[in-house]
């Protein structure tokens, strides 16, 4: 038995006395893929930052990679951080000191390596072996903040691997993206997982950004857990419209899913 991933039990988070999530138990396997989707404000983004250690807990138990993070000191969040890759669903549009593509994926490297230690040989192979994987080698001497939205989606998802995680959280990887890039990076992580087998958490709206990997799904409403299951069982015509909206219907295929205005089926 693999064992989990995350384990949360009898979690309530809140902030100036609005309850932001409330969940009595959810466990993720290791080596599982799976998306956590909700309408705005469920949730989502508060659930990865609760895995992270960066959300105050109210009460409740949150096992990460089997540390529990109640009353982790500072020394303890970073250790199970290494062992996390994080990819926000905000990305820095500014810099003070502008970094280049490379030097924005070896900052995944620089925990593994301690913060005051220069990077070896072995850590420069991993980084230009993820710039590589994810087609960006043409781009690693470019300001980050040059490149488009997407080769940015892209290079913090290579510092993300760069740090060789056990799990990855995802916000909202292909939020603000056209067509064509959200396509590019939901192949991205259906072949990180593929290769990697990591645990991966991705947070979404759209039913089209989930890879044919991700077999459970995880619904969230007003901070509670509204199912679990199959994205072919969980994502019916009557949960979809109860979340976004009665005009809209499912259609599964392959593996992948989208969501279509009601009649246009025809």
């Amino acid at each position: 038995m693999m064992g989990l991933a995350v384990e949360i039990v009898d979690l309530s988070v809140g902030t100036r006395g609005r309850a932001l999530l409330s969940i009595e138990r959810l466990e993720i396997a290791a080596g599982e893929f799976v998306a956590v989707m909700g309408p705005n404000g469920a949730g989502k983004s508060t659930l990865l930052r609760t895995c992270l250690g960066m959300q105050r807990q109210v009460q409740g138990r949150v096992t990460i990679l089997k540390e529990s993070l109640g009353r982790m000191n500072a020394m303890g969040l970073t250790r199970v951080r290494r062992l996390v890759g994080y990819v926000p669903q905000l990305l820095p549009t500014h810099s003070e000191l502008p970094l280049t593509v490379r030097e924005v994926v070896s900052i995944g490297r620089t925990g593994i390596a301690g913060l005051f230690r220069p990077l070896g040989k072995g850590d420069w192979h991993v980084i230009d072996e993820w710039i590589d994987r994810l087609g960006l080698s043409p781009l690693a001497a470019r300001p980050f903040s040059e490149i488009s939205g997407g080769e940015q989606r892209k290079t913090v998802i290579a510092r993300a691997m760069a740090q060789e995680p056990k799990l990855l959280l995802l916000d909202e990887p292909t939020a603000n993206l056209d067509l064509g890039w959200r396509e590019r990076i939901v192949e991205i992580l259906e072949a990180i997982y593929q290769r990697a087998r990591l645990s991966v958490v991705l947070v979404c709206h759209d039913l089209e950004a989930l890879p044919p990997s991700c077999r459970q799904v995880v619904i969230l409403d007003r901070g509670q857990v509204l199912a679990i299951g199959p994205p072919e069982r969980i994502l019916s015509d009557e949960l979809v419209g109860r979340l976004y909206g009665p005009n809209l219907i499912v259609r599964h295929q392959n593996g992948r899913h989208a969501t279509i205005p009601r009649g246009s089926e025809r």
